[in-house]
């Protein structure tokens, strides 16, 4: 039988770093990654892999992007002009915040990224092995909001804790300066450029709501959030062949220190109707999503419930 490293047992870091500079030596392939653009529940899918007692779940790895975005070459991702300019600006965000960290702060950046997530691009993609990947979708409003108070200090110059906006003007400072398009240019920027997939030559089943998609090494799960948990959980124990699998939250919004303005941001915003076109007439909306939910959805951030 196949060495299974309990991974319940071990601290996370210290499982993560075996994971991805020692497994590989030892012969251990076949790695399931949740690669996905955040905010979409990966922690809760990691966390409950992580539970899993099935030796096919022996490697877990998670990342939203394996090169940090602000070291990239952009002439290499491929992506139709009118949205562009989305991938420049997430581009000069992520340089800009990392020159407001201090040096020690930059220092633990480039060590989490060197010996994770670029070392996770080393061990097993650049080889060409199987790769099992989990890639949850959300509605882009949503996705952008909790994303928006995951990176709040990026667009304030300070973190939530020590914020003394009220909602009213976190509000305008998400409406008039976050960089909206980020779900909209991730599955290009990131996992077509990176893995050689290209999710929007696949047809995407939106009543059913998850797809399974194989493509060269590449065997590629895709589900919307929104699912009721017992769906995922059947999607990924399908995916995996695997059974018995439960899907446990975790790293829940509304259980973090922001909640209650998270909640209240939520309930009072108003997205003006020409942001809401650019979104959910985009071609990842219009893929995932179908037309009676992307209707909905426009009424729900525009006040129209």
């Amino acid at each position: 039988m196949a060495m299974h490293l309990k991974k319940r047992w071990l601290d996370r870091r210290v499982y993560e770093y075996f994971a991805v500079n020692v497994a590989p030596y030892l012969g251990w392939r076949d790695p399931i990654l949740v690669y996905q653009m955040g905010k979409v529940g990966s922690s809760s899918i990691r966390n409950s892999l992580f539970r899993c007692p099935d030796p096919r779940t022996r490697l877990v790895l998670m990342s939203h992007e394996f090169f940090p975005i602000r070291n990239r070459e952009l002439a290499r991702i491929q992506i139709e002009p009118k949205y562009w300019p989305y991938v420049q600006q997430e581009y000069d965000i992520s340089q800009q915040a990392f020159r407001r960290l201090s040096p020690e702060k930059q220092r633990q950046w480039r060590r989490r990224e060197r010996f994770y997530s670029e070392q996770i691009y080393r061990s097993y993609v650049k080889r060409g092995d199987r790769l099992r990947v989990i890639s949850p979708i959300r509605d882009p409003v949503a996705n952008n909001i909790s994303m928006f108070f995951e990176v709040f200090d990026n667009y304030t110059g300070h973190p939530f804790d020590e914020s003394t906006l009220s909602v009213p003007e976190m509000i305008d400072v998400f409406i008039n300066s976050y960089v909206h398009g980020r779900p909209l240019v991730w599955f290009d920027a990131e996992l077509k450029t990176t893995l050689g997939v290209d999710v929007y030559q696949h047809p995407f089943p939106v009543d059913k709501g998850y797809a399974i998609i194989r493509e060269k090494q590449v065997e590629l799960l895709i589900f919307q959030c929104e699912l009721p948990d017992a769906v995922k959980a059947q999607a990924i124990s399908e995916f995996l062949g695997i059974e018995q699998f439960a899907l446990v939250r975790s790293n829940v919004s509304s259980q973090r220190s922001h909640a209650d303005a998270y909640a209240q941001f939520k309930q009072q915003i108003r997205i003006p109707d020409q942001l809401l076109a650019d979104i959910y007439d985009s071609k990842f909306a219009r893929h995932f999503y179908s037309e009676a939910a992307r209707t909905s959805a426009k009424a729900r951030w525009s006040g129209g419930k």
